[in-house]
């Protein structure tokens, strides 16, 4: 497998947008002036140009706990799970982990080369690591583990409560299921709500889908702490765009 790797381009590159992938997710772009951007695959809504995206919404029942089903040697590149709950489509793990969450194995993470569907929703499934993610602790039916995506795959517009982890801004409108180049670090024009302040730093929007607000006292609001998407540079009005630096992913 070609592991995601850092490429440099023109400032054209950054607006390539396809219907096939071309590069492995999360593959690592970097403009002349140093704007970087990651290599994602959008989900199933369109996406709209200086929108805030997260990673796709975590799975039900899939996220941890699953019951390992055989035991699995040191060394073993395929480990059998029980699913729980919600049908597993083939290869939607692709290039994405499984963890180990508990017991024998705990802390192992590796990166999954492929898996047939599970469409009972309660059956077994071999995820199939890849050959550099061999486990180096063996598992045991006592041990439990969780799939996840990767986190530039199926990729959505940051709601207003957050169902995931945000990564980016879009550049430019992207079409549904379509591969693109997220941005991640430097100026981006950015969906503002509220009042923002120049020079101070901006979250994922509390009230606007793929929007950002102004960051809170000691980085804490009534509901917790908040991701740090970027600092302002111009400020734009509620419903326009601010010129933010984005500090997501050098």
């Amino acid at each position: 497998m070609s592991f995601s790797s850092t490429i440099y381009g023109p400032l054209a590159d950054r607006l390539d947008e396809s219907s096939t992938q071309r590069q492995p997710l999360g593959t690592r772009l970097i403009l002349p002036d140093g704007r970087v951007f990651r290599y994602c695959k959008n989900g199933g809504v369109a996406l709209s140009i200086g929108r805030l995206v997260q990673e796709a919404v975590v799975t039900t029942g899939h996220d941890k706990d699953l019951a390992v089903a055989a035991a699995a040697a040191v060394g073993a590149t395929a480990v059998t799970i029980t699913n729980a709950t919600t049908a597993i489509v083939a290869n939607d793990y692709k290039e994405g982990d499984i963890f180990f969450n508990t017991a024998a194995g705990v802390g192992q993470i590796c990166t999954i080369k492929s898996h047939p569907a599970e469409a009972t929703g309660t059956g077994s499934c071999v995820i199939t690591m890849e050959d550099e993610a061999a486990l180096k602790v063996a598992l045991t039916t006592a041990s439990k583990a969780g799939l996840r995506k990767n986190i530039f795959d199926d990729v959505v517009v940051a709601p207003t409560t957050a169902t995931g982890v945000p990564i980016g801004v879009c550049p430019n409108a992207v079409t549904i299921n379509y591969f693109f180049w997220l941005q991640t670090w430097g100026p981006a024009a950015v969906l503002t709500n509220g009042t923002v302040l120049r020079g101070k730093t901006v979250i994922p929007g509390a009230t606007t889908d793929g929007s950002v607000d102004v960051y809170p006292l000691n980085s804490v609001d009534a509901s917790g702490q908040q991701p740090v998407v970027g600092t302002v540079m111009t400020v734009g009005a509620t419903g326009e765009h601010s010129l933010v630096f984005l500090t997501l992913a050098p």
